[in-house]
């Protein structure tokens, strides 16, 4: 092997963000670099509305620690981070791969657009749960029921370490769609800058807006910096999507309004967690009829590498995706996935610790579904 690439996707959690054409593209491409002696490894972040907020900023620092610790010392290694939100063009906006914001135009109102464009409305709700439902909760050894706006900073300062309020500051809307790419490049570029063990790694960044009406991608930085493996992966994508009878029909359920099955909460590891066998495993769960492809809308997924430590707290999209998908798009049932079972129960421990995320587990009577990688596979051989 003559060189090695981290690739870490910042994707929304959105059930359309994934299809099955995406899975066979990449699994191609990885494999024409791998008969070049460039070993290609991809992880997705998934949050509510692609925010870069610092558990985000930790979860790339993560993945790259861990490349290096895993890392063959003679071999070159290159980290790359690529942010990608959604959203739905007019038909007369410069669609092509490389484009400009002036160039861009979004459908006001269209379901296709991302949900966190009302980020800070989620918030107030989050806000009038927390008071109307007045949770007890630990802080130094004084129980403390969070009924007032002062009680929830309080809460977020001592368990979330965020001095603020929750809507509209930890938890804020999208301001322009077509530029929120460019500025969650800009907060990633800032604190890759403040961070020693960061900065010296020299990651390369790219940002777009993925189309769900024509099932592309569009990067809004002007081509730069040039990213071979994931420009050939976008533009096959596109070349499928266009041209491809049957890649258009598997992704019908792209253009439409959101509406999944069932949501999921699981590590960014490509080793420890895979989306489309949590998808097949539910349909088998529910007595769906499938054909064992990855059809787009059917999970909501939300993604981490801390998801498996119990005692450190969810991030803000991440919670604010989790009652978006619970309240707002009805799935009661979460599966919750680790590579192992061992991982799988630190997780459900996570969820039961964070006080946010246990009280809407509890309001909402959400059906936890604990499921692991490994068990899955096992039972598909």
């Amino acid at each position: 092997m003559k060189e090695e690439q981290v690739h870490v996707l910042v994707g929304c959690a959105d059930a359309r963000d994934l299809s099955q054409l995406q899975l066979d593209v990449i699994e191609r491409v990885t494999a024409e670099y791998a008969g070049q002696g460039i070993n290609v490894e991809l992880h997705t972040v998934r949050a509510a509305g692609s925010f870069v907020s610092p558990d985000i900023v930790m979860d790339i620092k993560r993945i790259f620690e861990e490349a290096q610790r895993r890392a063959d010392l003679r071999v070159p290694i290159r980290y790359f981070v690529h942010i990608q939100t959604h959203g739905h063009l007019t038909e007369d906006s410069n669609d092509h791969y490389i484009s400009h914001v002036h160039e861009l135009k979004i459908v006001d109102g269209s379901p296709l657009n991302c949900g966190m464009l009302g980020a800070s409305s989620v918030g107030v709700e989050i806000e009038q749960m927390l008071v109307e439902e007045r949770p007890t909760v630990e802080i130094r050894g004084q129980a403390l029921v969070i009924d007032s706006d002062t009680k929830i900073k309080r809460l977020l300062k001592e368990f979330y370490a965020y001095d603020g309020y929750l809507a509209g500051d930890w938890i804020s809307s999208i301001d322009l769609l077509r530029t929120h790419p460019r500025h969650q490049r800009t907060i990633l570029e800032k604190a890759i800058s403040t961070d020693p063990e960061l900065k010296m790694l020299n990651i390369e960044i790219t940002c777009g807006i993925l189309d769900y009406a024509i099932h592309s991608l569009i990067r809004v930085d002007g081509g730069e910096p040039a990213v071979p493996f994931w420009d050939t992966v976008q533009t096959e994508i596109r070349k499928h999507a266009q041209n491809d009878r049957a890649a258009k029909e598997s992704l019908i359920n792209q253009n439409r309004k959101q509406k999944p099955l069932a949501g999921l909460l699981c590590m960014s590891d490509p080793r420890m967690a895979s989306r489309s066998e949590a998808a097949n495993y539910y349909m088998r769960l529910r007595n769906i009829e499938h054909t064992g492809e990855y059809i787009p809308n059917t999970v909501f997924n939300m993604t981490g590498t801390s998801f498996d430590i119990p005692h450190t707290p969810f991030g803000p999209y991440v919670i604010a995706g989790f009652f978006f998908a619970v309240k707002a798009l009805g799935l009661k049932d979460q599966m919750v996935m680790g590579g192992t079972e061992a991982q799988t129960e630190r997780i459900m421990q996570k969820i039961q610790n964070d006080p946010i995320m246990s009280l809407i587990v509890r309001k909402f009577e959400v059906n936890l579904i604990p499921i692991s990688l490994d068990a899955l596979v096992k039972e598909r051989a």
